[in-house]
């Protein structure tokens, strides 16, 4: 992956931001920019910023919010994932539950704790708007994910089996995905995942940015915008040096994209 999980998520904690609300888990007035470059770009969204990135988050997300903004090679925004300062968090408890669950304008924090699975079962985002938010896929993980309603945000989480999204604007940043990704809904955003499993894109609009694959070579979908997504040997992975590199596994290579019309 060009920009790591353990690299991007301790920028975030070290911004000095002043939030309204001291139990959120992200810092207000901050963009983090994927796919234009190869690392991830962490910018300030104030008046001294005029690019498409911050237009972009001051339209759809409100001064009062944090954001990933999803972008093409060009610098073109795909989608914004709108983290706002007015949501109702919810925090798991640092021992492990069998299920837990989002329901509107709710916001669903996993803790920072490596001791496995935060959630052994099913996490279900049961209300518009629900976030399920991580501290990263090395240390928040859950069994399963549910999303039962629209406009559902997943990030840095990881999930131990199969993932379909039948409802629609489903975003999902910096997870991983053990299993299988079914996507049936519209409008879903993908960026910066690690998917392990097979893909199946059957709704319109979908929008992949800067993701691992490790058994797809080509993807396809209606109306699919790609940018930055590579395949990986999971063996070659799992045999990885255990000093971080890989070994002799071959560098990832570009995923086509075949954009059905």
């Amino acid at each position: 992956m060009r920009t790591t999980i353990a690299t991007i998520l301790p920028l975030i904690w070290l911004c000095g931001c002043a939030d309204s609300n001291p139990n959120l888990p992200y810092p207000l007035g901050q963009a983090l920019v994927i796919g234009q470059q190869e690392a991830a770009l962490l910018t300030s969204v104030d008046e001294s910023c005029d690019s498409a990135a911050c237009q972009a988050v001051r339209e759809r997300c409100g001064e009062d919010a944090y954001a990933d903004v999803v972008v093409d090679q060009s610098g073109q925004v795909l989608d914004v994932l709108c983290f706002r300062g007015n949501a109702e968090i919810r925090e798991i408890e640092p021992d492990a539950v069998e299920s837990a669950s989002a329901g509107n304008n709710t916001v669903l924090v996993l803790d920072d704790i490596d001791d496995g699975a935060d959630v052994t079962g099913s996490v279900v985002l049961a209300g518009n708007n629900a976030v399920l938010y991580g501290h990263g896929t090395d240390v928040s993980q859950v069994g399963a994910l549910d999303i039962e309603k629209n406009n559902a945000i997943v990030r840095g989480v990881s999930i131990l089996g199969d993932v379909t999204i039948d409802k629609n604007n489903a975003q999902l940043s910096f997870c991983e995905i053990r299993g299988d990704l079914t996507i049936l809904g519209n409008n879903t955003t993908l960026a910066e995942c690690v998917v392990h499993g097979q893909v199946r894109i059957e709704g319109v609009n979908t929008v992949l940015v800067n993701n691992q694959f490790a058994t797809e070579r080509e993807l396809a979908g209606k109306n699919l915008a790609c940018n930055g997504n590579v395949a990986f040997d999971a063996s070659a992975a799992e045999d990885a040096a255990p000093d971080g590199g890989t070994g002799d596994a071959e560098a990832p290579s570009e995923i086509a994209c075949d954009n059905l019309r």
